[in-house]
């Protein structure tokens, strides 16, 4: 990829909710939690392949990207695969946390709430600039910032999917989703347009 090359792209962030309240609350098992968080992101990167990337790891998130059109792949292969990643992160999610609970040999309050995590993830389809500093590539622009922006939002649920209408046209589901239509404000953006679905 050349230096400051414009892509048009989907732009996604996996974000563990719940986190700051696990790690805050539970400071003397600091360890334990940053253990459990370390292995659930994890367990998401296992499933991430082209054309998915990681943009980069944000704390308790994942900032993701897939690249529209690329050499080795269409259109069409890129929001079927995607759509499907989505969904698919959110059952691995769910039997990690099983597993941890399942393995916890601690009663800790941290290990003794595994299931109190909950995953999130926010999509927006638009375009961002790659610019490498040294051998890491960044992107940046108004759509990075935008998907970003939408991790703070008016949804009251512990766990869903939100998507712009943009990325919402853009992607294609393995199974109909039940969605709830919404809108978000953000200053400079004005009103986005928001589709939501809840996992079952």
């Amino acid at each position: 990829m050349t230096d400051d090359a414009k892509k048009d792209v989907l732009l996604m962030i996996a974000d563990i909710s719940g986190y700051t309240e696990f790690m805050i609350s539970n400071d003397l098992e600091i360890e334990h939690s940053q253990h459990i968080v370390s292995e659930l992101i994890k367990t998401i990167i296992t499933q991430i392949n082209i054309p998915l990337e990681i943009a980069k790891l944000e704390g308790d998130a994942i900032f993701l990207y897939a690249v529209k059109r690329g050499e080795n792949y269409n259109w069409e292969d890129v929001r079927k695969t995607v759509g499907e990643k989505l969904m698919l992160f959110f059952e691995v999610f769910h039997e990690k946390i099983t597993a941890l609970q399942d393995s916890a040999a601690c009663k800790c309050r941290v290990c003794s709430n595994i299931d109190a995590l909950k995953l999130k993830i926010f999509v927006h389809s638009g375009e961002a600039l790659f610019y490498s500093i040294q051998q890491f590539y960044e992107l940046s622009g108004k759509d990075v910032i935008l998907v970003h922006r939408l991790t703070k939002n008016s949804v009251n649920n512990d766990e869903y999917i939100l998507m712009t209408e943009s990325a919402y046209s853009d992607l294609e589901f393995p199974d109909q989703l039940t969605i709830e239509q919404g809108c978000e404000h953000y200053d400079h953006f004005g009103d986005i347009k928001t589709h939501v679905h809840y996992p079952q």
